[in-house]
C-alpha cells in the first residue's frame, strides 16, 4: 500500500465488534470498502454521507442502522476511521 491511498478501520462502539450481529459487521465493511473505494479515485470521503454535527459522516445501512465515518487524510496512509455503529433494534 502506497502513502497516496485510502485505507479504513473500524472501531465498533465500546471497542467490541463480537456484541454486533454478523449482518451488521458485514455490512459496515462492505460500505466502508466502498468509501475507500471512491476515496482512491479522487473523490472526498469527507463529502460522502450525511452531515453530522462534528466532522464524521453518518452512513445509513440496508439493514436499518447506520455508522459514522471520520477521514484523517494527514495520516499514512490516509485513514478513514469507521467510529460508531448503531445497529438496528431487531438485530440486537
Amino acid at each position: 500500500m502506497t502513502d497516496d491511498r485510502w485505507a479504513w478501520e473500524y472501531a465498533f462502539h465500546a471497542e467490541d465488534e463480537v456484541s454486533y450481529p454478523k449482518a451488521v459487521r458485514d455490512e459496515v465493511k462492505a460500505v466502508a470498502d466502498q468509501i475507500v473505494e471512491l476515496a482512491n479515485l479522487g473523490i472526498d470521503p469527507a463529502e460522502l454521507g450525511d452531515p453530522t454535527p462534528g466532522t464524521a459522516r453518518r452512513h445509513t445501512l440496508g439493514s436499518g442502522g447506520w455508522f459514522e465515518t471520520q477521514p484523517f487524510p494527514r495520516m499514512r496512509p490516509r485513514l478513514l476511521a469507521v467510529v460508531l455503529v448503531v445497529p438496528p433494534p431487531h438485530l440486537l
